[in-house]
């Protein structure tokens, strides 16, 4: 396996080589751990109900017709691929594996191209140190075995990046155009991906501009730029403008990804330093080992820096490949534009992070292969063993597919069709893809200010998305609600069912209030609960009002 000419191989004082057997074997391992990293992706899709985000994804791009499916996604904060790619696999069926087998197609494409784009920029070592963490590390895993656009996003822009480095070498408009199409496929995926392109758009001028690069190249990447600056304006007046300002944008920026976004008060520097470690602890899974692999990023990109072996302007080109993508991130996070911490939405940093870090441990090995697989290897199974999960997080034995077939059961069978069943958003969200058994959900405005939809007989008063998640003061809120504009009677039966991630509301309720105090719950696993209620019986005085809950992202 022959690197590029301008690949950068960094090292530490004296260089020993691997043992040489198994530099030639390189290619074997990568196909090997990009295997293995395919096996743990099914494994983590197998088995498992949706969560409420994969749910929703499901919710919208199940329609009719591919102009609903726009329709439907344009409340939502992501582009449409997603949805698009949802809809074109009805007739493979809506099974939860079906569903998350893009992700883990495109999850386990992107490790294999990225091991290939580390590989020519800084050489074997690096490449399958890099390819160990993107392909075995445990959110690496996690993320791209859910129904979520990171899959999408991840192969789309290392595919530009790969195809750029070649395209410049080789001078080929051909593979220069290929990258601008993975970068807008990648736009179209994911709103980051505006972020990665302009790192890698100054990236590819100054490589331009200190390169003999041919005309029709040069021009293939200049009409790159354009059509991707024409496609941004595009998603912004169509979708971007319009979300801005809604209370989803609202939530995300003082709820759930607060700690992410740079408010009033708070010190730059130190938010800077607080979410950058945030980030490589999300990253790796692992808090202290996440603290640790920081530091392995800011040594390695000092060894690229120090690199005598390959030209000088190469490494610095490269070096500010890896560093700016963190700042550009901060000073969005700043402007209040977009998040910067450990959270997926940031997952693309991941790309220039383990590249960073596969350096630095690529020094420390001394350039030998064997080394670098060893302490990598290591460094992922510490982060397996000791892992730390964020929230939101559900435990793969309460996420059993099991469980939600137990709970359905239960409704259809113990539950009499005449109670309606009260939910919260999101445990709207898990009633309408199973107890609706995956058909089209359809709400009507019988109730105002509430989501009222039918299912195997049954009614469910669903709360809007304002509501993603009942707390003691919001449930008794929209209780009262319902009762004093007489749209549940005196006497009558509800059920209440939380599931998803956060359903301790009959917990809450037993220690908060006398008059719960024998609540009885029916609980399938620790996510899926029900308990009963009689319309008229005595409740707590309502509290005063406060903000809508949704879940709390680290």
């Amino acid at each position: 396996m022959t690197p590029s000419p301008h690949t950068a191989t960094v090292e530490v004082s004296e260089s020993r080589p691997s043992p040489r057997w198994i530099d030639p074997r390189l290619d074997v391992i990568a196909w090997a751990t990009v295997a293995l990293g395919f096996l743990l992706r099914l494994r983590e899709a197998w088995g498992t109900f949706l969560t409420p985000d994969e749910a929703l994804h499901f919710f919208i791009a199940h329609r009719a017709s591919l102009g609903a499916v726009y329709t439907a996604s344009l409340t939502q904060a992501h582009p449409p691929l997603l949805f698009f790619l949802l809809y074109g696999l009805s007739p493979f069926g809506n099974s939860e594996f079906i569903l998350r087998l893009p992700s883990i197609i495109t999850g386990t494409l992107f490790c294999w191209i990225f091991f290939r784009w580390l590989t020519r920029i800084l050489g074997p070592k690096v490449g399958i140190i890099g390819l160990i963490f993107a392909a075995l590390l445990p959110p690496m895993v996690s993320l791209s075995a859910q129904v979520r656009q990171y899959g999408l996003l991840l192969v789309f822009l290392i595919g530009g990046a790969w195809f750029l480095e070649r395209a410049l070498e080789e001078n080929s408009p051909r593979l220069m155009l290929s990258s601008a199409l993975c970068l807008w496929l990648a736009m179209l995926s994911h709103y980051s991906a505006f972020l990665f392109i302009a790192v890698i758009g100054l990236y590819a001028l100054a490589r331009i501009w200190r390169k003999r690069t041919a005309f029709r190249t040069a021009f293939a990447w200049v009409a790159g730029q354009v059509i991707a600056l024409a496609l941004t304006i595009l998603l912004y007046v169509t979708h971007i403008s319009k979300i801005k300002g809604t209370t989803m944008a609202e939530q995300a920026f003082d709820g759930w990804l607060r700690k992410s976004y740079f408010h009033p008060g708070d010190n730059p520097l130190t938010f800077f330093v607080t979410r950058s470690f945030s980030f490589f602890q999300y990253m790796f899974g692992q808090l202290v080992v996440g603290d640790v692999v920081a530091f392995l990023f800011v040594t390695g990109v000092v060894l690229l820096l120090r690199d005598k072996r390959s030209r000088a302007q190469t490494h610095y080109q490269l070096a500010g490949l890896l560093v700016f993508p963190f700042i550009l991130t901060y000073a969005a996070a700043l402007l209040g534009r977009y998040p910067y911490g450990g959270t997926r939405h940031c997952v693309f940093l991941a790309i220039f992070a383990l590249a960073g870090v596969a350096i630095c441990i690529a020094g420390i090995a001394r350039q030998s292969a064997l080394r670098g697989i060893a302490i990598s290897l290591a460094v992922v199974a510490l982060c397996w063993f000791f892992r730390t999960n964020h929230a939101p997080y559900i435990a793969r034995a309460d996420q059993n597919r099991t469980h939600m077939q137990n709970a359905i059961s239960f409704v259809r069978e113990q539950i009499p069709p005449s109670d309606p069943l009260l939910v919260d958003y999101e445990s709207g969200l898990e009633l309408g893809q199973y107890l609706c058994a995956q058909r089209q959900v359809f709400y009507d405005n019988a109730i105002p200010g509430f989501l009222i939809f039918h299912c195997a007989g049954h009614t469910v008063i669903s709360t809007i998305p304002d509501v993603w998640a009942f707390t003691p003061p919001v449930f008794l809120r929209q209780w009262a609600n319902l009762m004093g504009n007489g749209y549940l009677k005196s006497g009558d039966t509800v059920w209440v069912v939380q599931a998803g991630w956060m359903v301790k509301l009959d917990e809450n309720l037993r220690n908060e209030f006398l008059q719960f105090y024998d609540l009885k719950t029916k609980a399938f696993g620790n996510n899926i609960r029900f308990f009963r209620l009689t319309v008229g019986q005595p409740t707590p005085p309502i509290a005063p009002e406060q903000e809508p809950v949704t879940p709390e992202q680290h």
